[in-house]
């Protein structure tokens, strides 16, 4: 059990320091190390909303109080997000492992390229806010985070960048607050028909609160560029953990 807790912890830990680092990227790597505590898929997909709604809300109040959260664009994509993320769940039931896996993968590959090619280039001038795209992009996240346990994240955050006039800070502050409600709402959805051990869960919301919390002043401190790569990389890190985890034999 003492094991069980210490790994929870340091799960939390790193998933919420990269929440707080790039409003993004906590579950990408929460779900493979869930996975490797021999959880099933269903249950890791499960316990990994949750651990990143709660590490989300705990990095997005003090953003919020700063007014760093763009409420509109949140509102769209928690409305659109929340029916997505039912939908994901059900259609989770059908589709094969491996083949999700891979087009996970492939889609965290190519959200790491644009992000790595978008730090090299001056910043995007976006006069008005595209209502339909976000509308969009909340129903994919929402089937994303649904089907893969993905608070998504890492397509809120260059989403809100291209579609909106908002400036890094505030696209990461408002990713994070979408990811607390969505992924809240399919981690209450996981709860009607599962009992994951409470040690796990107060482990990883105890990480999580101590790694946002690390994440969000060192984000304050690091220029947008480099907040970039460091998503970038992380993706690409992440996308073949997962890809040699789940899809290699041995």
């Amino acid at each position: 059990m003492e094991l069980l807790l210490i790994e929870a912890l340091g799960i939390g830990l790193v998933l919420g320091l990269l929440l707080g680092l790039t409003g993004a990227g906590g579950s990408l790597v929460a779900l493979p190390l869930l996975l490797s505590l021999q959880l099933p898929l269903r249950d890791a997909i499960g316990v990994s909303l949750g651990a990143v709604a709660m590490s989300a809300l705990v990095g997005a109040v003090p953003r919020a109080i700063q007014g760093q959260v763009a409420w509109r664009p949140l509102a769209l994509l928690v409305v659109f997000g929340l029916p997505g993320n039912a939908l994901g769940q059900w259609l989770g039931r059908f589709v094969p492992e491996k083949a999700l896996i891979v087009a996970f993968c492939l889609l965290v590959l190519w959200s790491a390229r644009r992000m790595w090619r978008g730090a090299n280039l001056p910043a995007r001038i976006v006069e008005h806010e595209r209502t339909g795209v976000l509308v969009l992009i909340g129903l994919g996240v929402g089937v994303l985070s649904g089907l893969m346990g993905v608070g998504g994240g890492f397509l809120i955050v260059p989403a809100l960048l291209w579609f909106t006039p908002l400036p890094l800070l505030s696209a990461m502050a408002t990713s994070m607050g979408v990811i607390a409600l969505v992924s809240g709402g399919g981690f209450l959805i996981y709860l009607s028909g599962a009992h994951p051990p409470a040690l796990l869960l107060g482990g990883l919301a105890a990480g999580g609160a101590c790694g946002v919390l690390t994440g969000n002043r060192l984000a304050q401190r690091l220029n947008s560029s480099v907040l970039q790569r460091l998503f970038a990389l992380m993706l690409v890190a992440v996308s073949l953990s997962l890809g040699v985890q789940k899809l290699l034999p041995g």
